[in-house]
């Protein structure tokens, strides 16, 4: 039973939510260039979670780690 609990407390882990200063704290870069880069140049933030009905900004973790994969450089070649 144990280790089925550990399967679903590691899948719930990677679909935690995120907030800016984690991403940013995640990413090495600071909230303020990550909001800019939201509006200048989407392409360099993660895909965001966006909540019906707020203006919060939240990222799943999964995503966040699935684009950094994305972008390791010499990946795919």
């Amino acid at each position: 039973m144990l280790q089925k609990f550990n399967l679903i407390e590691s899948r719930t882990d990677s679909h935690r939510l995120l907030d800016l200063e984690e991403l940013a704290g995640l990413l090495g870069r600071s909230p303020q260039t990550i909001r800019k880069d939201l509006s200048r140049k989407p392409e360099a933030v993660p895909p965001r979670l966006q909540l019906p009905g707020t203006r919060l900004l939240r990222w799943r973790l999964v995503d966040v780690t699935d684009w950094l994969a994305l972008h390791v450089e010499g990946a795919g070649k």
